[in-house]
């Protein structure tokens, strides 16, 4: 198995034995998207099929991807600035993997899960929709394209910012810029909401598949920049 592959697996089978991590994760999901999405839905319970969709869309659009990037952003603070905490990363540091290698490794390890969150999302939109319609209630195809393609690349952009910042920096600057970089996150994605809402951008499959360019060019520049990482910084770092 590749090494990548390797850290990657490592990271998904830590986040499966943290129990308090899912709890928490279930919790918040329950909570911030019950109340987001159930009066979004009972709203138009008795609209016709197109004004049901067009609710499942919006919602799907900006609920699949915020509580994605949430997801990502508590599995990550296991998987890189818990393994500092207790001293883990030690372990992989002393291996001969490159740094690039190992930040790859936990961010596949962490987008997994995080992805895995953001479709069971989008399962439970898909049976509320069809719960509060008397017919079948399915997202439209740009919206599958959006989950398929969009999601998980900007997941993995949100990880990867802030598996990188989390490696680089000291405890007490990543507990301040790990707020700033979250709320940015979800203040970007918010925006675009209201521009689709508002009608100032319509989603279409050349929208979703430009999404989706820059999504893989912005992970491709944030994986350039983990080149400024270096081990004896990271050990620097830790408490």
């Amino acid at each position: 198995m590749h090494p990548i592959l390797v850290v990657a697996k490592k990271e998904m089978r830590q986040i499966a034995k943290n129990r308090s991590l899912i709890v928490g994760i279930v919790l918040f999901m329950g909570v911030f998207g019950g109340m987001t999405s159930l009066g979004a839905i009972m709203a138009v319970v008795d609209g016709d099929a197109k004004s049901i969709v067009s609710t499942l869309d919006s919602l799907m659009m900006y609920l699949v991807l915020v509580l994605g990037v949430f997801s990502g952003y508590f599995f990550s603070s296991q998987a890189f600035l818990g393994e500092k905490t207790e001293g883990t990363i030690e372990t992989l540091l002393c291996s001969p993997l490159p740094l690039r290698d190992i930040w790859l490794g936990k961010v596949i390890g962490v987008m997994v899960p995080a992805y895995a969150v953001a479709l069971l999302i989008a399962g439970i939109l898909v049976a509320l929709s069809n719960t509060a319609a008397d017919f079948l209630v399915l997202p439209s195809v740009v919206m599958m394209l959006f989950v398929v393609l969009v999601v998980p690349v900007y997941i993995a952009c949100a990880i990867g910012m802030l598996g990188l910042v989390q490696l680089l920096l000291g405890m007490k600057e990543n507990q301040i810029l790990n707020i700033v970089l979250i709320i940015g996150f979800i203040a970007v994605i918010s925006v675009f909401d209201g521009l689709v809402t508002e009608g100032v951008v319509v989603m279409s499959a050349p929208v979703v598949g430009a999404m989706f360019i820059v999504g893989m060019l912005l992970l491709g520049v944030i994986g350039f920049m983990t080149r400024i990482l270096n081990r004896e910084k990271i050990v620097t770092t830790l408490p």
